[in-house]
């Protein structure tokens, strides 16, 4: 049936219905006009907007929700009931500590007080607990996530400036804070030394603000070498006078920055055999020959460099 066809189809009954559909909305249109009342809202939920700096809300509003009671026609009221309002105390000075604010219409968020009014709350007051903010200077900690590169060495500790944050928060929150830390910092990702600008880590601080929000982490790298030293000989405890080790001597490989090989100190450097004597030669008494681990003595943790050895043992017998 074509498009014409259908529209005239029945049509009596067609502007009969769309007549009846009319007078109904006309018909609620006027009575949602003309018929007013008042309701309550319950459990509206109370804010609070602190603009004075110097001071923090703590805890919760007492009580945290309150009722509104509202005047309008029956349309308005369900629309208001619908909109979920909500009370937003503005605090722009703190009259103290424990304080008690008598509730204002002109709080209400999300109402259209254009067609409803507010005509009470129910309590009509409310009462907040401030903390004064306090100030407090805390160090600065930073911590690393992967490993440098095999690429890279460090050649020396990782610094972090400044050394102290300038905390500011209730007393209940900055009292006791022993670091601020900067958020992880990936060594894995170096590709040279240099100074990053790190975010101070705030998660699950609070109420808490950090100045400044960043830090510089300067991190000291540089090429990774290796440096090979002259056989040194393999030193036996006291009490070894009948011993020997064989190999009688080792080559130590130094590992690490470049810079730091070139100008690193070996003399102090000695191969030890890790061994009892006299548990050794009980054991030669039994058998012809042990073996003991080595280790090296002389370098300094704190020279950045790290040993290796072309053997991890030797064979110790009787001369």
């Amino acid at each position: 049936m074509s498009l014409p066809g259908i529209l005239v189809r029945n049509w009596r009954l067609k502007s009969i219905s769309l007549a009846l559909a009319t007078l109904l909305w006309v018909t609620m249109q006027l009575r949602d006009e003309a018929d007013t009342g008042r309701r309550d809202l319950p459990d509206v939920e109370v804010r609070v907007e602190n603009e004075d700096s110097t001071w923090r809300a703590f805890g919760q509003p007492a009580p945290a929700t309150v009722s509104i009671g509202v005047q309008g026609t029956f349309g308005d009221l369900l629309r208001a009931a619908l909109a979920r309002p909500v009370v937003v105390i503005p605090v722009d000075s703190v009259p103290g500590e424990d304080s008690v604010f008598q509730l204002e219409p002109d709080w209400v968020q999300n109402l259209d007080q254009d067609r409803v009014a507010i005509d009470g709350f129910n309590p009509s007051t409310v009462r907040l607990r401030f903390e004064r903010n306090t100030s407090e200077p805390v160090p600065v900690s930073y911590r690393t996530i992967g490993a440098v590169p095999d690429s890279l060495a460090m050649t020396g500790e990782l610094q972090v400036n400044p050394l102290f944050a300038q905390v500011e928060g209730p007393p209940s929150l900055v009292d006791g804070m022993e670091t601020v830390f900067l958020e992880p910092f990936d060594l894995g990702a170096l590709t040279g030394p240099g100074r990053f600008d790190v975010a101070m880590d705030t998660a699950g601080l609070g109420d808490v603000s950090v100045r400044p929000p960043t830090a510089v982490l300067t991190v000291n790298v540089a090429t990774r070498g290796r440096r090979e030293l002259a056989p040194l000989p393999v030193e036996l405890p006291t009490g070894a006078g009948e011993l020997e080790a064989t190999p009688a001597s080792v080559v130590v490989i130094l590992n690490g920055a470049e810079p730091l090989l070139a100008e690193a100190d070996t003399t102090a450097l000695r191969v030890l055999a890790v061994m009892d004597a006299e548990t050794v030669g009980n054991r030669l008494d039994e058998a012809a020959e042990v073996r003991a681990q080595l280790v090296v003595e002389g370098v300094s943790p704190d020279s950045w460099l790290e040993w290796t050895i072309e053997v991890d043992s030797v064979t110790v017998r009787r001369r």
